[in-house]
């Protein structure tokens, strides 16, 4: 998340108090807004005594998730997984130390960009090796919602979506949704893993060599490994995802993974698909749509693929895969 070029003045007084219960000096301490998120609003500041940190405030009427980042990182700090560290947290604000290098992301991506996202493959393997005793998005002791991994699986919101350029939304999610409901029996029954639960290139920070630091853990959640690879590859470039699987995988990934592998896409474009929809964003409804009809159609003929057909371009638009 690069900084924007405006630094605040006057800084709103919960991020000085933030800064200040975290056992730092706020004075003339400056903070600069990055991009902001869902739930947060996140700024980079720099105090007297040099400190590079990150304080975040929750946006109104978001859940407060700090709790949960504090603990997800400290379990992947000790699997020596370069997450940033959360300094200090309560309801409303969060402090956690500044990640060094940018963020993996660019369009068209570079080599460097490639080689961090080989890295980043090898780095999820060992995030995913970590072991949580149950399924869904985690509260700040690390426990899940769901018992099972078809109760996460099928834990899908089912909201009212406006048409879009004539596309048939409803149908197309119904059509989606029966699939699910079908597959859930197809997952595997291993037991739920860490995930990162919003893993994607701007939240991975590269020095062009390695990986150097993890965040926006407030999304963290016990699940099945193949869901975080399904995101990363709605979500990048093919070079990108074809790179994080040679990091992740020794070799090609398994046959008997890549039927999971669509079904979690599926889930995950679903979800994405009415999230865009209720945030007035039809370019990404139409990127989601058309990439679950893809995934669709390629179902239906036996067509399974580690990346999918259908990747988001530099402007948000739909490429077809080669």
């Amino acid at each position: 998340m690069p900084a924007a070029d405006t630094v605040i003045s006057h800084p709103h007084p919960l991020l000085v108090d933030a800064l200040t219960a975290a056992g730092f000096d706020a004075t003339d301490a400056h903070f600069t807004p990055l991009k902001a998120g869902t739930d947060s609003l996140p700024f980079a500041v720099t105090t007297r005594g040099g400190d590079d940190l990150v304080v975040k405030v929750r946006r109104a009427g978001s859940r407060s998730r700090y709790p949960t980042a504090a603990w997800a990182s400290a379990r992947m700090r000790e699997a020596g997984i370069p997450a940033a560290e959360i300094l200090w947290h309560s309801r409303e604000a969060c402090v956690e130390s500044r990640c060094p290098g940018r963020p993996v992301e660019a369009e068209p991506p570079t080599l460097q960009d490639l080689d961090a996202a080989r890295c980043a493959g090898e780095l999820l393997r060992r995030l995913h090796s970590i072991e949580v005793g149950s399924f869904g998005q985690l509260d700040g002791h690390g426990i899940g919602q769901h018992a099972t991994i078809q109760g996460w699986f099928l834990s899908l919101a089912a909201r009212s979506v406006p048409s879009v350029d004539g596309l048939d939304l409803p149908g197309l999610l119904h059509r989606t949704r029966f699939i699910l409901d079908v597959g859930a029996g197809r997952l595997a029954q291993g037991p739920p893993r860490l995930l990162h639960g919003d893993w994607v290139g701007r939240h991975l920070f590269t020095d062009g060599r390695r990986i150097t630091g993890v965040v926006d853990l407030e999304s963290v959640r016990g699940g099945d490994p193949l869901a975080e690879l399904a995101g990363w590859s709605l979500r990048e470039p093919v070079p990108m995802t074809e790179a994080l699987l040679d990091g992740y995988f020794d070799g090609p990934i398994p046959a008997d993974r890549l039927l999971p592998l669509v079904l979690f896409r599926l889930r995950i474009a679903y979800s994405l698909l009415q999230f865009h929809a209720s945030c007035g964003e039809p370019d990404m409804v139409r990127l989601r749509a058309a990439q679950l009809r893809a995934d669709l159609d390629d179902l239906d003929h036996g067509h399974l693929s580690a990346v999918p057909r259908i990747t988001p371009d530099a402007d948000s638009g739909a490429r077809r895969r080669p």
